[in-house]
């Protein structure tokens, strides 16, 4: 049976929307990209040509009218993102953004309510919980907890120490274009002190992904306990009723990237290394000890994949098989409500 060719619209060809998001979903067989709008000109005939993509827009609103489309892919300025995104969706347009979906609570909230208002697909960016090695972890700690052979969960680590994470990766046309970098909307919440408002937006930016994935494994917190935040590092108690929860962060000056989850259970431990964001084809490590097993220590191993590409995948089977995306502005606008009380203690 023929696979149904799914259309899509694209708007934005940076640097990520180039190695990142185009190279992903131009490799797969069952998707075209039937028109690309960028502001910088020659870039975006650039990319066009690169990409096989047939035409070229200035405006994206004449790529939207002068084609039938599935979907629209948004990889923009994420201080464009949610104005962007609310044009898109009130023209009833399935969507794919980068993340964070918007700036503060209430934009996400207010994009999403529009999404269903318009019944529209509106996924969100957020590719760590799309790795391999990731979903392998989580198929182990569910499987723990039912068959409750390490006992109960005694308390997790999450942790990223933030460097870099391009990892020479190639493939990036540029031109000398200016890159649009206006301000549309506000950057953070109004109750945020305007001293620390770039601050939050650099910690929403840099961590939404490993707030989405404790959200993954452990969902809501009944409370935060504590926040320790100093301008380059802190960390942050979550109460789970039964076990706390640290998320220990940092923003370091290294060409490394460190991440991962480590869960302590009475009786065992599952240990989820994450490997650079832009490092293709490498998935997390996951390490198991099991108290009475013969083996110290067991890594589960997974194929190469790259979780930008999956979560293409993924994104392309919701709009043409109706699957459930684990990334979807539900999710994603419960991790902006988490981020906000996780600063309301900050400030």
């Amino acid at each position: 049976m023929k696979k149904k060719i799914v259309k899509l619209g694209w708007i934005g060809s940076g640097f990520v929307g180039q190695v990142a998001h185009l190279n992903s979903f131009c490799s797969l067989k069952n998707v075209e990209i039937v028109g690309l709008a960028e502001l910088r000109p020659k870039l975006g005939k650039i990319a066009c040509e690169k990409f096989r993509i047939p035409q070229f827009y200035e405006n994206y609103e004449d790529l939207l009218y002068e084609n039938k489309i599935d979907a629209v892919v948004t990889i923009v300025n994420r201080k464009h993102t949610a104005s962007l995104a609310e044009k898109i969706l009130k023209k009833g347009f399935n969507l794919f953004t980068e993340k964070p979906m918007a700036a503060t609570y209430l934009q996400g909230k207010k994009l999403y309510n529009i999404a269903k208002r318009k019944k529209c697909t509106y996924t969100v960016g957020n590719m760590r919980i799309h790795d391999e090695g990731l979903q392998l972890g989580k198929y182990y700690f569910d499987k723990f907890l039912s068959n409750k052979k390490l006992g109960k969960i005694i308390y997790f680590r999450a942790f990223c120490f933030a460097g870099g994470d391009y990892c020479n990766v190639d493939g990036y046309s540029s031109t000398n274009e200016s890159r649009p970098d206006n301000q549309l909307l506000p950057i953070a919440p109004n109750w945020v002190p305007k001293k620390q408002q770039k601050d939050f937006e650099k910690f929403l930016n840099y961590f939404i992904h490993d707030i989405n994935f404790i959200q993954y494994f452990f969902k809501k917190p009944q409370n935060i306990k504590s926040v320790n935040f100093k301008k380059n590092a802190g960390n942050i108690i979550f109460d789970y009723k039964d076990f706390y929860g640290n998320f220990e962060f940092g923003y370091i000056d290294q060409n490394k990237w460190i991440e991962g989850l480590e869960i302590y259970f009475e009786k065992g431990k599952i240990s989820i290394e994450l490997p650079p964001a832009f490092l293709k084809n490498q998935t997390a490590k996951v390490k198991i000890y099991e108290e009475n097993s013969q083996f110290e220590n067991v890594s589960p191993k997974t194929d190469f994949s790259w979780s930008f590409k999956r979560q293409a995948k993924s994104f392309v089977e919701t709009i043409s098989k109706g699957k459930t995306n684990l990334v979807s502005a539900k999710k994603s606008l419960e991790d902006l409500q988490l981020i906000e009380k996780i600063w309301k203690k900050v400030v």
